[in-house]
């Protein structure tokens, strides 16, 4: 294929692509771009690697190629996701948006056309879904958010220019600044944060700091080598100070990195007999120095521990998550928020076991018992046994076309790429509602409440009712849908209907007297028959305009509209919408 872009750049094009599954051609390259272009910053904005590119997409809307909403440093991507916030949570909000150019000169009048855009996204004058329905939501005056936001929301816009190396004059740029600054109605809500121009050099450098996110130096004051063991290179029992252990759960601006419990099973619970335990004893100053002797401490695992060459008391972590010690690192975090000193608990010690290991297996059973030690047994839901048959069931599949997982517990095949190979609870849970149950409406506002209802209710997870090999395919349906989206395979007219092709093409299929799970199964071996079967579902639901109505995607009436008029019309139809 021709070569577009500098040598340098085209390199970390060439290692993004190859990481997501996408296949670069002469054709695609614009869209390529963009989608990394939509990676390179949203991954700088939540300081931490984004792993599902296409979230952030505006679908192709004119002037705006990605929003990335950022609420108490967790990016929220869908209506459902504001429903993972407690209903007392502080909150704190930041907005990028991106707009990408692969034009050999630098397109000031596409410049001008991205912040006009921004305008009227803010003032609602356009409409961007669902973006435009998770920052109304947010900023809702009679919504259940406004009176929780503790700062004026943050936006920050980004337009990057892939082939050139343009002096922008400052004149321009504030010109600009003033389109946002100079509205009353977005004054009230929004404070801006800059605008800023990448160009070739700069979008390299900010591409390479996603990898610095993935590892940190620590010091630990006192350091004993664990028993080594089969696929374990260097694990370590330490105390390290609270100086030290900010560098690995703060972010940029202070808050605590929500990302660092990707794999511990329960979440910060509040007021607890031992979290005021905690608390108590970092409220008493003649009492910290016994800090680390009341305090278990946390478990930390990595994919590598590495001794410093030189600093004999410094290791350099990769990707390190806690496992263990939440609760500990939240009372730590409270106690460091409100105290006048930010180096007021600096010298407070904690124990920390750090344990290095890439053995999904290993990694799973370390979980299991950082997380057992103590009377948690509703916290290990996603322990149970009906989880552990699919994970099997998952691993025990060879399918020619692809290898998927099922992610029993969060992050735990977090380097098998592409991302969408991977697919966790919640998910599986989504594409299982949507498809088995036919409610793809159902997952979209309400969709957290809803899955722990008909958990709850058995309608899903049931081991008496339902097999694996179902939870099987609703992955590779998820498989799929991605892989096809995210090379432009298909094209659809909004982002909420993404449950609803799941649904509709699983009809399709059985229109076409693929009635079993094994035929469904072995259709979707081939690269062929899945083009074949998503494009035309695609086709379908984009020429439904009753779906495309206000909160269309949201409506049961909808929906059973939608598969009556699948079961009764033939394909040609179908297609043709």
């Amino acid at each position: 294929m021709t070569q577009k872009f500098d040598i340098g750049l085209n390199a970390k094009l060439n290692e993004f692509a190859k990481k997501f599954g996408i296949t670069r051609t002469d054709t695609n390259d614009d869209e390529v771009f963009e989608n990394f272009g939509n990676y390179v910053v949203a991954s700088i904005l939540l300081e931490e690697e984004l792993d599902k590119v296409k979230s952030v997409s505006t679908n192709k809307a004119q002037g705006i190629d990605g929003i990335v909403i950022i609420v108490n440093d967790r990016l929220v991507t869908e209506e459902s996701d504001l429903g993972k916030f407690g209903p007392t949570e502080a909150i704190k909000i930041k907005i990028g948006f991106i707009q990408s150019t692969t034009k050999n000169h630098f397109d000031e009048q596409k410049f001008s056309a991205f912040t006009d855009e921004v305008v009227k996204f803010l003032t609602g004058e356009v409409e961007i879904e669902p973006h435009s329905t998770i920052y109304k939501k947010l900023l809702d005056e009679s919504g259940n958010f406004i009176d929780r936001i503790e700062e004026t929301p943050c936006i920050s816009l980004f337009f990057l220019s892939a082939r050139t190396s343009h002096n922008v004059e400052l004149e321009k740029i504030n010109s600009e600044k003033l389109k946002i600054t100079s509205r009353k109605e977005i004054e009230n809500k929004c404070s801006l944060n800059g605008i800023f121009v990448l160009q070739k050099e700069e979008i390299k450098s900010e591409y390479e700091k996603i990898s610095k996110f993935h590892s940190i130096q620590l010091k630990f004051e006192n350091n004993i080598p664990l028993p080594s063991a089969e696929n374990v290179e260097l694990s370590l029992l330490a105390t390290l100070k609270f100086s030290e252990l900010k560098k690995l759960i703060l972010t940029s601006d202070k808050n605590l990195k929500e990302n660092l419990f990707i794999e511990n099973v329960r979440n910060y619970i509040g007021s607890t007999p031992v979290n005021l335990d905690i608390k108590k004893t970092l409220d008493n100053v003649s009492e910290r120095i016994y800090f680390p002797l009341l305090n278990n401490g946390l478990a930390i695992i990595c994919d590598k521990v590495q001794r410093h060459p030189v600093k004999e008391k410094e290791f350099i972590l990769t990707f390190p998550r806690i496992i263990n010690g939440c609760q500990t690192t939240n009372e730590l975090f409270k106690k460091y928020k409100e105290s006048s000193n930010e180096n007021s608990i600096d010298d407070i010690e904690i124990v920390a076991k750090v344990i290095s290991t890439n053995d999904s297996n290993l990694k799973k059973m370390i979980i299991y018992a950082a997380n057992n030690q103590n009377s948690i047994d509703k916290d290990l839901q996603s322990l149970n046994e009906f989880h552990e048959k699919i994970e099997t069931y998952y691993l025990g599949k060879d399918e020619k076309a692809f290898n998927i997982y099922f992610e029993r517990l969060r992050g735990q095949h977090s380097n098998v790429n592409p991302p969408y190979s991977r697919i966790n609870i919640e998910t599986l849970a989504r594409v299982f509602i949507s498809v088995f149950l036919r409610k793809p409406h159902e997952m979209k506002s309400n969709a957290v409440s809803i899955i722990d209802k008909f958990q709850k209710e058995g309608k899903i997870f049931n081991s008496s009712n339902q097999a694996p090999i179902q939870y099987y395919y609703c992955g590779v349906l998820w498989y799929w849908f991605n892989h096809l989206h995210i090379n432009g395979n298909i094209m659809m007219r909004s982002k909420t209907m993404d449950m609803h092709i799941l649904m509709a093409c699983n009809i399709l299929l059985e229109k076409k007297n693929y009635l079993s799970l094994d035929e469904k199964l072995n259709y979707f071996g081939d690269y062929d028959n899945a083009l074949s079967i998503f494009s035309e579902t695609v086709n379908l639901l984009n020429n439904k305009d009753y779906l495309f109505e206000r909160r269309g995607f949201y409506s049961n009436p909808k929906t059973e509209k939608l598969i009556q008029e699948i079961n009764g019309t033939n394909s040609t139809t179908n297609t043709a919408g």
